[in-house]
């Protein structure tokens, strides 16, 4: 019998390696850097716990998974394993126990979140730090093609080198051949040993629905948990939505555990939520991202989206948390154009919250999590084996045998079809143009685009501007979508004229698109939130350009005082939200619009890139005459304002 052999049985008591453990171990205990990609519940941790044992030194697992660590440590000290963590959920007391014992040449594993890094007390501990193994859990997130980019990750490099280039080993369940590319060029490895274990997990079951309402979809979720006797999850895109569904789970299901967890939950009921969920065999844990990382249930029977994810990877990981025993599970994907709004927004705020993100890095990001959005909601709409889908989005070219998908199952395009490529992936390898998922037109509609267009409106319409015309083709994308989910024609949802109507008004409000003909209160109610979302607020690209060729909308009454509103309009915006500006602040306003255009063409970006709408509200009325004080302005903040302060300025101060 080997030593990793005995150390299994004897230190972790289990009986034989799972596939792939022994080979990983290995390679990590002959000194080799090692990248390993495999599934949730396969088997990652003993992958580095056992090397850390047999090695018995000192091991640094950086991860951002807080409650992991928790859970991790106590497993290891049931199994008298040395194991501690340093991370943000400790209070000072308690991090200085262990700062303490590692300053005296403590051993095992020490789990450490990658935001400690900055942290003056470990940093003068860290030339004293002699590690025999250092771990990176999470490792797609140190990629900005990750689906969890993360700044911090970014200084494991420079760790590493402090450290004094211990054996590294990079763990994660999700990554796509650019993301291990990236993985191994930034943590600087070398000549690493590659194990992709395989994407691919037969025992689920992956179904997708389109969904036009909220009720619909509440509907069909409690006929879907009415039979599930098991445990799941439920994810949700939002904390509003985690709370009102936990309502209306606990009045539907009465005699099962339901558990709510999000971020914005004090840390002392999220543990206590979890804890339930773990507990109760038939429970239900209603819930944002925050909850499952880590989560060693493994008896989870379905994993069911409410809303669409923002990537395949984060569809994956999550979903992957059903089944980890090797038995059948469900993974159900709900999904309609509200979801789509929803990760926009997301998207138009990537970088709010972090200044040391630079603005070419926050349009970077911007663009690529909403080429993921496009691949995703591909994913929930194409009528091909999801199995397959999945496979060939991480790039796995393993068969797939007896699927039963929803697609698979119901007769639509097989496993064997030719094999899909994500967009992007071809995308990055040849350099091309990528063409985004969404905007993508089948050639008979190419077709009927490039025939002239029987003029049916009132004879003295006039044509669409460039500008209208490029919303007029995204309205109608949605209509299209939109008469898709509710089974009927196209014409139903809205006529072409009053489609042109509203791509010639850029409507921002429903009392905007009250306004226009055809649009009546039922479909406003219906479509309204759809139509609005199909172009950006008036901070974008799109309608500044139109602002030389048509005439100006007037935004400001004529009037001694003013209110100047942000979207939501008047009619929705609660009272306190509103900026109200004399005359002077209504002009002020004006020059410091033009300001921002011209920021924002020079370098070719949005002026929504530069300041958003409400933020520029908020600078017009405080009208601060430094640098300092713009920072202080709601939305501006230090970054922002040593970027494009001076402008600012200089358009305040112009009269």
């Amino acid at each position: 019998m080997s030593s990793i052999d005995e150390v299994l049985q004897s230190d972790f008591r289990l009986r034989e390696f799972r596939p792939h453990q022994r080979e990983i171990i290995e390679d990590v205990l002959g000194g080799h850097d090692v990248v390993c990609v495999m599934p949730t519940g396969a088997g990652k941790s003993l992958c580095f716990q056992l090397p850390a044992v047999v090695l018995r030194g000192l091991t640094v697992v950086m991860s951002p998974l807080i409650s992991l660590m928790a859970d991790q440590v106590a497993q290891l000290k049931s199994l008298n394993i040395p194991a501690a963590f340093l991370n943000g959920s400790q209070n000072a007391e308690e991090q200085r126990n262990v700062l303490d014992k590692l300053e005296r040449g403590a051993r095992g594993l020490l789990y450490i979140a990658p935001e400690r890094l900055s942290a003056p007390s470990f940093q003068r501990l860290v030339p004293r730090l002699k590690p025999r193994l250092l771990v990176v859990d999470e490792a797609h997130c140190v990629s900005f093609w990750g689906h969890d980019f993360r700044p911090e990750y970014m200084r494991i490099a420079e760790l590493r080198e402090q450290l004094g280039s211990p054996v590294t080993m990079a763990l994660t369940a999700t990554a796509t051949p650019q993301v291990r590319q990236d993985i191994v060029a930034m943590l600087k490895l070398r000549a690493p040993k590659m194990h992709v274990t395989g994407f691919d997990r037969p025992n689920l079951t992956y179904s997708c629905h389109a969904i036009s309402s909220e009720v619909e979809k509440d509907a069909m979720l409690t006929r879907f948990l009415s039979r599930q006797s098991g445990s799941g999850i439920v994810y949700c895109s939002t904390r509003k939505a985690v709370e009102q569904l936990e309502a209306l789970l606990e009045k539907q299901f009465p005699k099962r555990k339901v558990c709510g967890y999000h971020a914005g939950m004090p840390q002392g009921a999220r543990q206590k939520n979890q804890q339930q969920f773990m507990d109760a065999a038939d429970s239900i844990a209603v819930a944002t991202n925050a909850f499952g990382m880590g989560i060693n249930k493994p008896g989870i029977r379905f994993v069911l989206h409410y809303n669409l994810p923002g990537s395949v990877e984060a569809y994956y990981q999550e979903a992957g948390r059903a089944g980890r025993d090797g038995d059948p599970a469900q993974c159900v994907l709900y999904h309609g154009m509200r979801d789509l709004m929803t990760h926009k927004f997301f998207i138009r705020n990537i970088g709010d919250n972090n200044e040391a993100l630079s603005d070419a890095e926050i349009v970077r990001l911007q663009g690529l999590a909403q080429r993921k959005l496009d691949l995703m909601y591909q994913y929930a709409t194409r009528q091909r084996c999801r199995r397959r889908q999945i496979l060939d989005y991480f790039g796995e070219a393993t068969a797939v045998k007896g699927c039963t998908c929803d697609v698979c199952a119901g007769g639509g395009q097989p496993a064997s079809d030719k094999n899909f490529v994500a967009p992007w992936m071809k995308h990055e390898a040849s350099g091309r143009k990528q063409q985004p998922a969404l905007s993508t037109r089948s050639p008979e509609r190419k077709r009927r685009r490039d025939r002239p267009v029987r003029n049916n409106s009132e004879p003295d319409e006039k044509p669409l501007d460039s500008g209208a015309q490029v919303r007029f083709d995204q309205l109608r994308q949605v209509r299209l979508q939109l008469a898709k989910e509710q089974s009927v024609p196209a014409f139903c949802i809205l006529p072409n004229k009053a489609l042109r109507e509203i791509a010639r008004l850029a409507p921002q409000s429903n009392a905007e698109l009250a306004a226009i003909k055809g649009m009546g209160a039922i479909k406003i109610e219906k479509f309204g939130a759809a139509l609005l979302a199909a172009f950006p607020s008036p901070g974008h690209a799109l309608r500044e350009n139109q602002r030389e060729t048509a005439p100006p909308r007037q935004t400001i009454p004529r009037a001694r005082e003013a209110r100047v509103y942000a979207s939501p309009p008047p009619s929705t915006r609660p009272v306190e939200d509103e900026v109200v500006l004399d005359h002077n602040a209504a002009a002020r306003f004006e020059r410091l619009k033009a300001a921002r255009t011209e920021l924002a063409t020079k370098n070719n970006w949005p002026p929504y890139f530069v300041l958003n709408d409400s933020a520029l509200l908020e600078v017009a009325a405080a009208a601060p005459t430094s640098i300092a004080a713009l920072a202080e302005v709601k939305g501006v903040g230090v970054h922002k304002a040593s970027k494009w302060g001076s402008a600012l300025l200089d358009a305040l101060a112009r009269t």
